[in-house]
């Protein structure tokens, strides 16, 4: 299934137009006054999105298999060091 954008709404600056598009619920401009043909800054600006997505959903993954520890977090080690200051304990 080809993915498509959804033109939304163009604004006029002094010099081109700024056509405003939503690919896979995220916006994004394409520029009729610049030297790049507006298919490119399509393909460019859609491989983008994709690349974000794709980022996210790996992370998402990646944080459902390992979950976050509290031995793990920057909290654990101010802990430690405001224990060891306070003379709570020993080890650092």
């Amino acid at each position: 299934m080809e993915k498509k954008a959804t033109f939304l709404y163009s604004e006029r600056n002094r010099w081109y137009n700024i056509l405003w598009y939503e690919y896979r619920g995220r916006k994004y401009t394409v520029n009729t006054g610049l030297y790049t043909p507006l298919a490119a800054q399509h393909r460019m600006e859609q491989a983008s999105i994709d690349a974000a997505i794709e980022c996210e959903e790996r992370r998402a993954a990646y944080e459902a298999e390992h979950p976050a520890r509290y031995e793990d977090t920057a909290q654990a080690g101010f802990d430690l060091f405001w224990a060891y200051v306070n003379g709570e304990t020993d080890e650092l």
